[in-house]
C-alpha cells in the first residue's frame, strides 16, 4: 500500500481534497483502486510488468485509451506521468456485465456495436496477434522455469496450424483490437458501455476478439452463430468453423497465462488467485477437448 500512497500524494487530482482509497476487485493481473477526493473518484492503476514480456508499452496503451474515450468506448486518462509504473482514469459510475445480459438483445447489440467501433480505431503503434500473446506467455514462463502442463505441446502446435490459416485472411486480421473483453472489462454506466483494461489491445485479428465472449460465457451452438450473425450481419459455416478455432486460442492463452502469471507472482501472490491450478484446469479442458472455461 506504501507504493500507492506515494502516488496519491504526488498527484494533485488524488491528494487535493483526498478522503479515500480502496483496493477494487475484477482484475487479476494489476492493482487496482478506488480513489475517492471531495470532487470526485477515479482508479488508480499500479502496473504488472507482464507487457514487457508481450513486447508492448504502456504509453502505447495509454494512446489507445485516449483514443477510445475520443470515441466515447473508454474512461477518460486523467494522469500518466509514469505509464509504466501506474495510470489514472476517471471513475465511472456502473455495473459489470452479467451472463444474463448476454440474453437480452440490446445489450448483446450494445456490445458488439462497441466491438466493431475498437475494430474500426487506427493510428496507433501496437500490435498483439493471438499468436503473439501466446508465445509471449509462454516465453515468460520459460524464463520463470514453469512446468508446461500434460498435454501443452500438441496444443501448441495446434496454434501454429490456426495462426497459418488465418494468416490468409485480409479482411479480418490485422484491426484493431480490446484482445481482453471479457464481460468484467465491460462497465454499463445505464445509458453507455466503456471498456475498460486496454493492456492487451493492439493489431490482431478479429475473430480471436469475437471468440473471447462464447468461450467465456459457454454459449451454446445456436448462441454462437447468433453472436457471429450480429456482427456480421449474415450468417456462414465457415465463419462458425473459424470461431471454434479461436475459442481452442482463448483456452491455450488461459493455459499459458495462468503458467506466466504463477512464474511472475511466485514471491509477491496477488488477489489469492492459484495461477498455475487455473493453467492446469484449462489444460485438463482442452485435453478433453471442451474450448469453455
Amino acid at each position: 500500500m506504501m507504493i500507492v500512497e506515494e502516488i496519491i500524494r504526488e498527484v494533485p487530482q488524488l491528494s487535493e481534497g483526498f478522503e479515500s482509497v480502496e483496493p477494487l476487485s475484477g482484475g487479476l493481473c494489476n492493482q487496482t483502486y478506488k480513489v475517492r477526493t471531495k470532487h470526485r473518484s477515479y482508479v488508480l492503476r499500479v502496473n504488472s510488468n507482464q507487457n514487457e514480456y508481450l513486447g508492448l508499452t504502456r504509453t502505447s496503451e495509454v494512446e489507445a485509451m485516449k483514443l477510445a474515450n475520443l470515441h466515447g468506448l473508454a474512461p477518460s486518462v486523467i494522469a500518466s506521468d509514469r505509464p509504466e509504473q501506474f495510470h489514472i482514469t476517471e471513475f465511472v459510475e456502473g455495473r459489470m456485465i452479467t451472463h444474463e445480459d448476454l440474453e437480452t438483445e440490446p445489450m448483446a447489440d450494445m456490445i458488439i456495436d462497441r466491438l466493431k467501433q475498437i475494430h474500426r480505431m487506427e493510428g496507433i503503434s501496437r500490435e498483439l496477434t493471438p499468436y503473439q500473446l501466446i508465445h509471449g506467455y509462454l516465453s515468460g514462463a520459460d524464463r520463470f522455469q514453469i512446468k508446461p502442463p500434460d498435454g501443452l505441446s500438441g496444443a501448441l502446435r495446434r496454434v501454429e496450424e490456426i495462426t497459418h490459416k488465418r494468416s490468409n485472411d485480409k479482411a479480418f486480421n490485422n484491426k484493431f483490437c480490446h484482445n481482453d473483453s471479457f464481460t468484467c472489462n465491460m462497465i454499463y454506466t445505464g445509458e453507455q458501455l466503456q471498456m475498460i483494461d486496454w493492456e492487451l489491445s493492439g493489431y490482431g485479428d478479429v475473430f480471436f476478439e469475437l471468440a473471447i465472449i462464447p468461450f467465456s460465457n459457454r454459449f451454446t451452438e445456436a448462441q454462437e452463430k447468433d453472436w457471429l450473425r450480429r456482427y456480421f450481419d449474415h450468417y456462414e459455416d465457415e465463419q462458425f468453423i473459424i470461431l471454434q478455432d479461436m475459442k481452442w486460442m482463448c483456452m491455450v492463452r488461459e493455459v499459458v497465462w495462468g503458467m506466466f502469471y504463477s512464474g511472475l507472482n511466485k514471491e509477491t501472490p496477488l488477489h489469492g488467485f492459484d495461477y498455475y491450478k487455473h493453467a492446469e484446469y484449462a489444460m485438463e479442458r482442452l485435453n478433453q477437448g471442451i474450448c469453455f472455461l
